[in-house]
């Protein structure tokens, strides 16, 4: 989707599903008037990577986003869960192998 970097920030990138720009766009939106237009993005960057990439960022840069929590579980949230369910499901009932269960499903929105 196109977006405008003038009220979100430096837009949705191309990895970014709908769910991840979202929570993204909101927390720059939150921090924005604290943090200046710059500073915001950069940490709603960070914030993003870390919870829906893994991401690793040196301690300064976990330390100002610690106070911002883990993302929403929102309808988007549970929406995306269901497809990813839905999909893997399809995806055991076509013969493909299906994952050890200890195994932890990675999720990357």
């Amino acid at each position: 989707a196109v977006v405008s970097t003038q009220s979100t920030g430096d837009g949705e990138k191309p990895w970014d599903s709908t769910y991840q720009y979202q929570c993204k766009k909101k927390m720059f939106d939150q921090h924005r008037a604290e943090l200046g237009d710059e500073r915001a993005v950069a940490l709603a960057n960070v914030w993003a990577n870390y919870h829906f990439l893994g991401c690793a960022y040196p301690q300064e840069a976990l330390d100002a986003i610690k106070s911002w929590g883990p993302p929403p579980r929102d309808r988007m949230y549970e929406e995306k869960m269901r497809e990813l369910r839905d999909r893997e499901a399809a995806n055991t009932g076509m013969g493909k192998p299906q994952q050890n269960k200890r195994q932890k499903l990675q999720i990357h929105m």
